[in-house]
């Protein structure tokens, strides 16, 4: 038989195998396998298997599996298994995640060692991220967002993200009474679980600074964040917390310090 043809019976195979899984798995099997794989860090009310893939809906993301902490709500998980990276040995899907007025979507790879996630980020809205991190200040915040980026991750004990570079763009911003459009943040990794973060806008006043994160796994909430950033007047006269902040005229250093879940911020 030539190599042609093994590759087609070894095709069609896996396509019969797939097409057999989606219509005839049964659901509550799957669940079994995927608490068995992960425990209770996930859980959701309803799947559903199709040919699109697998979607999870109303989820919950545990990172510590701890009964005290709350966890991160999801709208909805799909999952779509990729055919040719099994050919090559690993693991594939793409993804797309619906969280309030944001999606995450990308492609992510796996071979038993480490996988790399790919992404784009779409936010229709500022304000329900930036309540995470300024509490009621959040409703302060508006504009949109945008971005790309990826992440390779060491998935054995113990966990790393060994490399990575992303870009994010924010549109449109208004916080505290000054504009700013836009407000670009770009990561790379500087070493293992070490990212730096530079920060650059411009508007009605200037932002810029540079941020260390250091990554926590499994609970990216824990990362430790550190750095400054430096506000810079340029209209004159803002009003509300921008204008007072920036009553004299002068730059002013913000720094931040803490961690994702309880970001601290001093002057």
């Amino acid at each position: 038989m030539s190599r042609r043809a093994l590759f087609g019976v070894i095709g069609v195979t896996l396509i019969a195998y797939v097409v057999g899984l989606v219509l005839f798995l049964p659901q509550e099997r799957l669940k079994r396998w995927s608490y068995a794989l992960i425990g209770d860090r996930i859980t959701w009310k309803s799947f559903t298997i199709g040919w699109q893939g697998i979607r999870f809906d109303s989820v919950r993301l545990n990172p510590t599996a701890a009964p005290s902490q709350t966890g991160q709500a999801i709208d909805s998980i799909r999952l779509t298994p990729r055919i040719l990276p099994f050919f090559s040995g690993r693991l594939g899907a793409g993804y797309e995640l619906a969280l309030e007025q944001a999606r995450l979507s990308g492609e992510g790879l796996w071979n038993g060692r480490e996988a790399k996630l790919e992404w784009q980020l779409r936010m229709d809205t500022l304000t329900p991220l930036a309540s995470v991190w300024l509490g009621p200040l959040g409703a302060e915040v508006r504009g949109k967002g945008e971005g790309t980026g990826w992440l390779t991750v060491a998935t054995q004990t113990p966990q790393a993200v060994e490399s990575g570079e992303w870009e994010t763009r924010l549109l449109g911003v208004t916080a505290f009474g000054a504009k700013i459009d836009p407000l670009t943040l770009t990561g790379r990794m500087k070493d293992r679980n070490l990212m730096e973060i530079i920060v650059s806008g411009k508007g009605e006043i200037a932002l810029s600074g540079k941020l260390n994160l250091k990554i926590t796994l499994p609970d990216p909430r824990a990362s430790v964040v550190s750095g400054e950033l430096q506000i810079q007047p340029v209209k004159p006269n803002l009003p509300g917390m921008a204008g007072q902040l920036l009553a004299k005229g002068q730059a002013v250093r913000l720094t931040l310090s803490g961690t994702l879940d309880n970001l601290q911020w001093r002057l």
